[in-house]
């Protein structure tokens, strides 16, 4: 039986396919009616000015959900410069207000079931000097599902990733891994699931098929049938 739950959203890199797992969980709890609401904290990269469905992580998001929310509660801090939160930060003189993210991520729980949220790279991001990923995960209590690639690298990758989760204390829910490109997996990538899961003792919760060109139309019951199996 599904059982829906709310998560926060990791991956080992940038670019590892955070955004398409987590717009996959939202079409699989939309096919059962589960009331879920999306948050994208932080997004650097994107100029406010002309941003779309096509380069903003949060208004695609936002689109896929179908929800009415305000962008500026899904996504509070939006930065021009495609780096880390920190240096974005810096570049442009301001100054990141962590309890902004905290006070949107409570009025987003208070109107929906459950919240999906979509962390900015990796665990160990910084925000603030002072202040990463991994803080933000503790600070929301949200269990963490943790994306990751297939391809040549991942079990490194992977096991790092989860090494600095069960040190800093974060509840693991398990890992995605993402098919990023349109091929099929060559024999060493179809063993990586088993070894990962073998080393580290968590579980592999499904694989993310390669889906692209992105648009939120694809997130749709046919795409559902590729995901049901996910355990989630």
């Amino acid at each position: 039986m599904f059982k829906a739950k709310s998560y926060f959203i990791t991956g080992t890199d940038t670019n590892v396919g955070k955004t398409v797992v987590t717009a996959c969980l939202l079409t699989l709890y939309r096919k059962h009616g589960v009331d879920t609401g999306v948050m994208k904290p932080i997004e650097t990269g994107v100029d406010q000015n002309c941003s779309s469905e096509s380069n903003s992580d949060a208004k695609f998001l936002l689109a896929v959900s179908g929800n009415k929310d305000p962008l500026e509660e899904i996504c509070p801090i939006r930065l021009k410069p495609a780096t880390s939160p920190l240096q974005a930060a810096r570049i442009t003189g301001q100054t990141l207000d962590i309890n902004l993210i905290l006070e949107n991520f409570e009025k987003l729980q208070a109107k929906h079931d459950h919240i999906l949220v979509e962390g900015v790279g990796g665990l160990l991001v910084p925000l603030t000097e002072c202040y990463s990923v991994s803080n933000l995960i503790r600070d929301m209590n949200l269990p963490v599902i943790i994306v990751s690639r297939v391809s040549l690298g991942t079990i490194n990758h992977t096991l790092l990733t989860l090494k600095v989760a069960q040190e800093t204390g974060i509840n693991i829910a398990g890992v995605i891994l993402n098919h990023p490109e349109s091929r099929s997996p060559y024999n060493i990538e179809m063993g990586q699931a088993s070894i990962i899961q073998e080393l580290s003792n968590v579980p592999i919760l499904g694989e993310c098929p390669f889906i692209g060109p992105i648009s939120a139309e694809l997130f749709n019951d046919k795409l559902e049938k590729k995901i049901e199996h996910w355990k989630v």
